[in-house]
């Protein structure tokens, strides 16, 4: 007795098991005889994307017939290589045209039996159209950003966290470097020599344990200046790579160059002015007010208060006016040039209550320094000495400058509490306009500090260009605390 119900073979489960299987995973299983050009399918896939599934005869010719013109070779290349025996099984991706006209992707996989009952190829389909589409979009966005990327006037790289090169996207012509050859190649390779190289990697490592941007200057041995900026890539709020631009600033320095001469000229006029001019006059007018004071008193004693009022109004205004004067353009009108200009700005800053500055100055060039150079080289050091005082809280402040025929230095130290790490390579407006006044002149701004350590500003220029920074560098020996700079 069955109870009125039909039991299942075990073939019969299997053949199921596998239409449920093949349903799952929405694929087309399908049979072609490929000697009667018949086919078979196992389940509705083609109903359901919208295909003909070219059943009946001569299917292998009709099927052909809706595959793309642009992908029919290559599919039966395949086709054709896997019957010849030379492929293990048959496979091709292409596109097939839909009954309402349009074009989907399949990828088409099935591999030949040969038994008793002939030929046949036993296969499957599965619709991969989203997919290459996206790929496609994918790709189209790659080359064109690539496309974007060449025509840049600019360098653009991509590092992996080691600092090898993942891309690249125009030659480095002045020093030979292709794109493909850079890649996988740590970054430092680009550097012209160690130092270069110590740099870019110190760059590298404040990215890295900031997690924010950095900028670095590089002077090239022609006197080319190269500006990079580096920011962090994040994935997962974990930092997996840098990516950096660098461009040629030499035409901006140049024009910042002479905007700020300009400026720098002008200012010297206005304080020459102010101090021959003005100065001069309230002087003519002091001595004057002196010389009636003696008459004035024989003939008219009531009015000797007044004008000893304004004799000291005067004198105090003429006190005011070299202030301001020497504020305008402080070496110019310092004693002893630029060396008399800074050992008057240690002796200020003493006087208003600051640290004490030691100073150790020699000027051994035979020659006076560019006004340019020389105001800049005196407003770094005022800004690197007012730090001292404003932020760091140190007590003592060693200034040091030391200018040959070859090269100059000059060198702030102080023994305040330092910087935060990561912020030697970036830090407020101060530090932000220190490395620009060194960078208008052509010169190498380097900025080294630890907690609790102090912080040591160095300022080094070739005299007679920027091509020679590196020479100087090479024997600049090391710091009153016996540091090199960094």
């Amino acid at each position: 007795m069955t109870n009125g119900r039909s039991r299942s073979t075990p073939r019969q489960d299997d053949a199921r098991l596998l239409a449920a299987a093949v349903w799952a995973a929405d694929v087309g299983a399908y049979e072609w005889d490929l000697r009667r050009d018949r086919v078979r399918w196992l389940n509705d896939w083609c109903r359901r994307y919208g295909l003909d599934p070219c059943e009946g005869a001569h299917h292998g010719r009709r099927w052909r017939a809706r595959v793309h013109p642009d992908d029919r070779i290559a599919s039966r290349h395949e086709y054709a290589e896997h019957l010849a025996g030379n492929r293990d099984r048959y496979e091709s991706e292409y596109r097939i045209r839909t009954l309402d006209g349009s074009w989907r992707w399949i990828r088409n996989r099935g591999y030949v039996v040969r038994d008793r009952r002939g030929e046949r190829l036993v296969g499957l389909c599965v619709d991969v159209d989203e997919r290459k589409r996206t790929e496609a979009a994918l790709e189209h966005s790659r080359r064109s950003l690539e496309a974007l990327a060449a025509a840049a006037p600019i360098w653009m790289l991509l590092l992996d966290p080691l600092g090898n090169v993942e891309f690249l996207n125009r030659p480095m012509r002045q020093r030979g470097i292709e794109p493909e050859a850079l890649r996988g190649r740590p970054v430092a390779t680009v550097a012209a020599d160690g130092d270069e190289a110590r740099r870019i990697e110190s760059l590298r490592q404040r990215v890295l344990r900031s997690g924010e941007s950095q900028t670095l200057t590089l002077t090239l041995a022609d006197g080319r200046a190269i500006e990079v900026f580096a920011t962090p890539v994040r994935e997962a709020g974990a930092i997996t790579g840098i990516a950096a631009v660098a461009l040629d600033v030499s035409e901006r320095r140049d024009r910042e160059r002479e905007l700020l001469a300009a400026v720098t000229a002008e200012q010297r006029r206005f304080a020459r002015d102010l101090h021959d001019g003005l100065g001069q006059e309230l002087t003519g007018i002091s001595l004057l007010a002196r010389s009636l004071a003696r008459p004035l008193a024989a003939a008219a004693p009531a009015l000797l208060p007044g004008l000893e009022e304004l004799v000291a109004a005067t004198t105090a205004a003429i006190a005011t006016s070299r202030e301001v004067a020497r504020g305008v353009s402080p070496v110019a009108l310092g004693e002893g040039g630029l060396s008399g200009a800074l050992r008057e700005l240690a002796a200020r800053n003493r006087r208003r209550g600051g640290p004490a500055v030691r100073c150790r100055l020699s000027d051994r060039a035979g020659r006076p320094c560019d006004a340019l150079v020389a105001d800049n080289l005196y407003r770094i050091a005022q800004e690197a000495i007012g730090n001292a005082n404003r932020h760091a809280g140190a007590r003592e402040v060693r200034l040091g400058f030391d200018r040959t025929a070859r090269r100059l230095r000059l060198v702030v130290e102080d023994d305040g509490v330092g910087l935060a790490p990561g912020d030697e390579g970036r830090g407020g407006l101060g530090l932000r306009i220190m490395r620009a006044r060194a960078e208008l002149i052509g010169a190498q701004l380097v900025i080294s500090a630890a907690p609790g350590q102090g912080t040591r500003v160095e300022c080094l220029r070739p005299e007679g260009g920027a091509a020679g920074i590196r020479r100087a560098a090479a024997g600049a020996g090391t710091g009153w605390r016996g540091r090199r700079s960094a």
